[in-house]
């Protein structure tokens, strides 16, 4: 292993915990539906509050970052996440737990911002790709985990002995965060700030769309389960964390290929025509099985998460290139980033309560259809930004 590989892992693995946070209130939706009466639009505003920071801020606080600093950003968020899942934890009405949820969000655009440009900082040109690559799939390992301690442990202690576990783990999380060789961003102030090209534009937007289409399937395939396929809680708990876990190897593959640099535009958008197309097939079938049947819904939410999950990491390992970032120092580096999160924090804010709407007034396989056209916007979205990067390059 190379010298910075152990850091890059490191704020790999705050990011996948700060992501668990969305998880854990997903899988224990049914029951605090049940404690605090909320309708399922409103509970799925709730799982999808944790990205209202990074929905409403992201961009700013791309452009602040090199200002506020990695190391103080990263550590707040952390601080933040723990403090409000302790609050979440005692929480004694739905107004308190909205709250929380809400500050949570604040602190989950911090880690998320901070992590990916330390990363980008602290790895070589040669490593760079692949470790940009590496990140991409801490959202989806973070739900996995989320979604898989959460329903093992929910029976035992509860839902609030569950976030206050979750806030313990955050508050050692935060004191390794503390000792990572990771510096500061060095704003230079001789040159005028420049925006990233429109082609990093363009290819954030396509990862807005899908991180809700990812969102809406796999937050809401829980409550799928439970009332439909007649699973438990823990069952569909372990479920969505193996369909979340399917995207790993669409990541380890992604590693692979940009080991020794970035893909060509044309390898990328052969890439992501074959895979998305799959995707856009496979997910309709989703939500297609009989009542009382699990396995046929499990089998095609593996498979369109499997296939999509190429994706993504391609689009992180390309973006300081699409951004016209050509050196560490780039602000330009940042600012994609934090157009990364505005977009990805947009699109999963609103998957899961757009989704519960479609299901109320479409049905479950109206949800279905709705996530294809998703996913066929998706390619055509980075379609449009590889054509703007060949253009410009």
């Amino acid at each position: 292993m190379t010298r910075p590989w152990p850091t890059i892992i490191a704020l790999w693995l705050l990011g996948v915990l700060a992501a668990a946070q969305l998880a854990k209130i997903s899988i224990i939706a049914p029951l605090l539906q049940s404690r605090f009466g909320l309708s399922l639009p409103r509970m799925g505003l709730l799982i999808s509050l944790l990205e209202v920071g990074g929905a409403t801020l992201g961009f700013v606080a791309g452009l602040s970052l090199d200002r506020i600093g990695l190391r103080r950003c990263l550590l707040t968020g952390l601080v933040l996440l723990t403090v409000s899942g302790l609050v979440e934890a005692m929480a004694p009405d739905v107004g308190a737990l909205f709250v929380a949820r809400a500050l949570e969000g604040v602190a989950y655009l911090l880690v998320v911002i901070a992590a990916p440009t330390a990363i980008a900082r602290v790895a070589g040109d040669t490593e760079r790709g692949a470790a940009l690559a590496l990140w991409s799939s801490f959202f989806a390992i973070g739900v996995a985990l989320g979604g898989a301690l959460t329903s093992l442990a929910v029976d035992h202690i509860g839902t609030g002995g569950v976030m206050g576990g979750w806030a313990a783990l955050l508050a050692l999380a935060g004191l390794v965060a503390h000792r990572l060789p990771i510096g500061d961003v060095v704003a230079d102030k001789a040159r005028p700030r420049r925006m990233p090209r429109a082609a990093a534009w363009f290819a954030t937007l396509a990862f807005g769309i899908y991180t809700f289409f990812g969102c809406a399937l796999t937050l809401l395939l829980p409550t799928y389960l439970i009332r439909v396929a007649g699973a438990s809680v823990t069952q569909a708990g372990l479920v969505t964390s193996v369909a979340s876990m399917s995207t790993l190897p669409g990541c380890v593959l992604a590693v692979f290929l940009t080991r020794r640099g970035p893909l060509t535009s044309r390898m990328t958008v052969l890439i992501a025509v074959c895979m998305l197309a799959l995707t856009a097939v496979a997910v309709p079938a989703v939500f297609h099985a009989m009542p009382g049947r699990m396995m046929p819904a499990c089998v095609f939410a593996i498979i369109a998460l499997m296939v999509s999950g190429l994706v993504p990491p391609l689009m992180f390992a390309r973006l300081p290139m699409l951004a016209g970032a050509h050196r560490v120092g780039d602000p330009r580096i940042a600012i994609a980033n934090g157009l990364l999160t505005q977009f990805g924090a947009g699109g999963a804010l609103l998957g899961p309560p757009v989704g519960a709407l479609l299901v109320e007034h479409q049905g479950w396989a109206g949800l279905g259809h709705a996530l294809s056209l998703a996913v066929l916007a998706m390619l055509l979205v980075t379609l449009l930004a590889e054509a703007l990067h060949v253009r410009t390059a």
